[in-house]
């Protein structure tokens, strides 16, 4: 597979994720809203029934900004893949940056589990899908600032390599 093959193939892979995650955002997060608010409609709770309705997915749905934006910086990174030009500066400051959004992102979701979390939600699906969420931050955050690291250590090198041919 060549590197405009390679670009292409990831590309497809960044629509499928901003597909998904809008889908998510327009279907899941509001359905489990409204089921999570009638159940604690049901038990007469109206305090858990707006801030488990209403508040926390609406900060799920503000905190997808930044994974829309690393999906944008990701498909600039599969660009220059398919320019044969993998590893430079630009690449790693896109990586470091990807990296930071999702490290700002987790801590979100760390705040709003502890928050939510305190309240004693008996719906089992929260502490789940706070979880989830939080160590797939965690692992993007982690994966990106290595990479970036990588990509930046051979950036050098092929510079170094450039200016001694």
């Amino acid at each position: 597979m060549g590197q405009k093959e390679l670009s292409l193939l990831l590309k497809v892979v960044v629509v499928v994720l901003a597909v998904f995650l809008a889908a998510v955002l327009i279907f899941f997060v509001p359905m489990l809203g409204r089921s999570v608010s009638e159940y604690y409609a049901g038990a007469g709770d109206a305090v858990k029934t707006v801030i488990f309705g209403w508040v926390v997915p609406g900060i799920v749905a503000v905190s997808s900004v930044p994974g829309f934006i690393s999906l944008w910086l990701a498909w600039g990174i599969f660009t220059e893949i398919g320019r044969n030009n993998s590893f430079c500066a630009g690449n790693a400051r896109r990586l470091r940056t990807i990296s930071r959004l999702a490290l700002g992102d987790t801590l979100v979701y760390v705040i709003l589990a502890v928050s939510v979390l305190a309240l004693g939600p008996k719906h089992p699906s929260v502490p789940l899908i706070f979880v989830s969420v939080t160590l797939f931050g965690a692992a993007v955050t982690i994966c990106c600032a290595a990479l970036s690291h990588l990509t930046q250590k051979a950036a050098d090198l092929k510079d170094d390599n450039d200016l001694t041919i």
